[in-house]
């Protein structure tokens, strides 16, 4: 039986320009609706960003861990409809009933919403953003490297090729939430448990000696390239140069290891580059582009604008140049991608005001802007804007964008999925 594929409707590049101005129209009228504060909802940042983090990662599990079981065999557009519905759902349950009615009263108030409406607002300045809502979406930022880096660097090692869905699905899922709740506790529950028992952040925390700060932020801001780099693996990198070493868990390890350490060396090299633009940082400052919180907070805003340009560039670009030379595309990849974060980044801040309803200043905390106690998080667009772009490429295979085409020959399948 002829192997089925897919090719651009329009050809290139304007099927991935038609495709990249579709989604961003669709998540700027959605924006406006649910997000903007002069909008019918005006629901920035919480809960919006608490419940668009989760329907990520909740994609993150349908798609990249479950294969997109059982609707799988659906139609392009009817998957789409029912997995975006299931999502939606699943988020709000996740949300509101397990994190709020049962595990938020019974094991950490910080993951209810309820609860953390309840704690005073004087907390608001240490919890880094308002608390109601950080805490739970922080175990989102935490799950976007734990639970896909299983495919993604060891391609589903030991299970794939051994267990079809949904036992592929659970055997990965539980294995990387261990993981992941691992990592909440190392690298999250110690601020919020610091911050909340004390009024300022006087006790000790393990990465003040490394960050020069107790700030949640820097772990914010190293982790969130780690999310760039392994999405870049997945998508930009395809693979490389993670698969030099060809053996799992090997391979998975080697490429774990080394995004760690270029996190942390991109997060030093951006904050030296503040440092001398704009000067030393003031330890005594809590915000503001001279504060050390808000430059680690900065550092994951600049990795969160590679975010469209990289996934746009391998969904809906095809990955251009693939006839250029293995070595040669990657690296005219890899620097086009940081041109473009560049060029978004620029962008963003000259049309956050009129477009988006956001100051444009660069605060970490609240300020009065436009009648409305805001403040400008970046990162709140950033994910929302890539939803529509990764939903229509996981659940609708690229349609309407791309059309389906016969191959005169057959093709095999690997055990791993496209992120």
């Amino acid at each position: 039986m002829a192997a089925h594929g897919i090719r651009p409707r329009w050809g290139q590049p304007l099927t991935g320009i038609i495709a990249s101005a579709v989604f961003t129209l669709i998540a700027l009228v959605l924006w406006w609706i649910f997000a903007d504060p002069r909008g019918p909802f005006a629901k920035y940042e919480q809960p919006f960003l608490a419940f668009l983090a989760w329907m990520i990662l909740v994609g993150v599990w349908q798609h990249i861990l479950f294969g997109d079981w059982p609707f799988q065999k659906l139609p392009p557009l009817q998957r789409l409809i029912v997995e975006t519905a299931v999502n939606v759902f699943m988020t709000w349950f996740i949300i509101y009933v397990i994190l709020d009615k049962f595990l938020g009263k019974i094991m950490m108030p910080i993951w209810s919403i309820t609860q953390m409406e309840h704690i005073t607002h004087k907390h608001a300045h240490i919890l880094w953003e308002s608390p109601v809502g950080a805490a739970i979406t922080l175990i989102v930022l935490i799950g976007f490297f734990t639970f896909p880096f299983w495919t993604i660097l060891f391609k589903k090692w030991p299970w794939g090729g051994q267990l079809s869905q949904p036992a592929l699905g659970m055997a990965e899922w539980g294995w990387t939430a261990i993981i992941t709740a691992l990592a909440y506790g190392l690298l999250i529950f110690p601020f919020f448990a610091l911050a909340l028992k004390q009024t300022m952040l006087t006790g000790s925390i393990w990465w003040e000696g490394i960050a020069g700060t107790k700030s949640v932020n820097f772990i914010i801001g190293v982790y969130e390239w780690m999310i760039v780099y392994l999405f870049m693996t997945a998508n930009v990198w395809a693979g490389k140069p993670w698969d030099l070493v060809k053996k799992q868990p090997w391979s998975g390890f080697f490429g774990l290891i080394s995004i760690i350490i270029l996190s942390f060396i991109t997060v030093k090299v951006l904050m030296a580059a503040m440092a001398a633009i704009y000067g030393p940082a003031d330890p005594t400052l809590k915000d503001g582009i001279m504060s050390l919180d808000y430059r680690y907070y900065h550092c994951a805003t600049i990795a969160g604008f590679t975010l469209f340009p990289f996934l746009a560039w391998n969904h809906y670009f095809d990955n251009w140049p693939q006839h250029m030379g293995v070595a040669t595309g990657w690296i005219i990849r890899t620097i086009g991608v940081f041109v473009c974060a560049a060029i978004v980044g620029k962008i963003y801040y000259l049309v956050c005001e009129p477009v988006l309803g956001l100051p444009s200043q660069f605060v970490n905390n609240p300020v009065e802007f436009n009648g409305h106690h805001l403040n400008n998080k970046p990162l709140v667009w950033l994910f929302w804007w890539i939803i529509p772009m990764l939903f229509f490429d996981w659940f609708a295979h690229k349609w309407p964008f791309y059309v389906e085409e016969k191959a005169d020959h057959s093709a095999g399948h690997g055990t791993g999925v496209k992120a």
